[in-house]
């Protein structure tokens, strides 16, 4: 989180947990967090030592035992040691998924492999990172999925996606309603939405008009229909459980759980902003632009105060 222009991690108890601040901090991600020191990017570990001193321009999240960095104007790998795994020769690299990373050269995306070696030729406009084995991507007019060698999945048609798989269901667009399709690029829930969102929980967010619900993975409606205002409490899927929504009697923000009953009452404006549920509390942004926390229970329990937040992803120390 940030505070008078300095980054740091605090604990449930909104008390700090590392003595040092940064001038920039990414999260956690297998154990190792970047951070930026003296206009240079290292990392640190949980416990706040530094593991990889600073010494790049920008530095990417761990994934798959690997980081994008760029150091001298390269990019490279490196593992969590800080030694180089290989050099690239693109304009920006993505963190590793399904064994991929997706870079870009010259405007155009394509896949390399671990061992850096370019399994998918930068040829898309557009594309979106391997999920479940497949990759979305675009290419003139051309929309579709491939998979690790590039090979596109006939089956699959639509005019637009969004994102990659999400627990096995891809939000795509056929004409002008958006549906679902799954990895065999067979429709999975037939497209009939205004805009649809990938899932989360078992369930996604979906639109007809102004208004909004939530459905399963057979398109079943669970949370019943409501109508948007596009205010910032209006949840775009469920996490530990929970979304948050606007009440139009209310006029305040509360947290639904997956029955559509309201668990979470809270007497915030319906302006704020909330982040998910991660580990029993979800940041909020409160109308003047600070940032807190509340618990499952809609206390808040640190007060709002910071510049930015994220969510919890470390136990705390004792």
């Amino acid at each position: 989180m940030q505070f008078d222009g300095k980054w740091g991690f605090i604990s449930r108890a909104g008390q700090y947990i590392f003595d040092q601040r940064f001038e920039g901090a990414g999260n956690f991600r297998e154990g190792l967090a970047p951070v930026r020191v003296a206009a240079k990017w290292g990392y640190i570990d949980t416990t706040g030592r530094t593991v990889i001193a600073p010494q790049f321009e920008d530095a990417g999240d761990f994934s798959e035992g690997l980081a994008a960095v760029t150091q001298g104007g390269q990019t490279h790998f490196i593992d969590n040691s800080g030694g180089q795994a290989f050099g690239l020769n693109v304009d920006h690299a993505w963190s590793f998924s399904d064994g991929l990373a997706m870079v870009e050269v010259h405007h155009k995306r394509g896949f390399i492999d671990r061992a850096g070696r370019m399994v998918v030729d930068a040829q898309y406009e557009m594309a979106f990172p391997f999920s479940g084995g497949l990759a979305c991507v675009e290419r003139g007019n051309w929309r579709g999925l491939i998979d690790h060698t590039g090979e596109p999945l006939a089956s699959a048609h639509f005019d637009e996606a969004s994102g990659s798989f999400s627990e096995g269901l891809l939000p795509v667009r056929v004409g002008e309603k958006w549906g679902f399709i799954d990895a065999q690029g067979t429709t999975a829930i037939a497209p009939e939405f205004d805009s649809a969102l990938g899932f989360s929980e078992g369930l996604a967010r979906v639109s007809k008009g102004r208004r909004y619900f939530f459905i399963d993975k057979i398109g079943r409606v669970v949370i019943s229909p409501r109508f948007s205002h596009n205010m910032g409490c209006e949840g775009s899927r469920f996490a530990d459980g929970l979304t948050s929504v606007w009440f139009d009697r209310t006029r305040r923000c509360g947290f639904i759980d997956r029955n559509d009953t309201l668990v979470i009452r809270t007497r915030f404006d319906p302006l704020t902003t909330f982040g998910d549920f991660s580990e029993g509390m979800a940041a909020l942004r409160t109308v003047d632009g600070k940032w807190g926390y509340i618990s499952r229970a809609g206390k808040v329990v640190i007060r709002p105060r910071f510049s930015a937040a994220s969510e919890f992803a470390l136990p705390d120390r004792r």
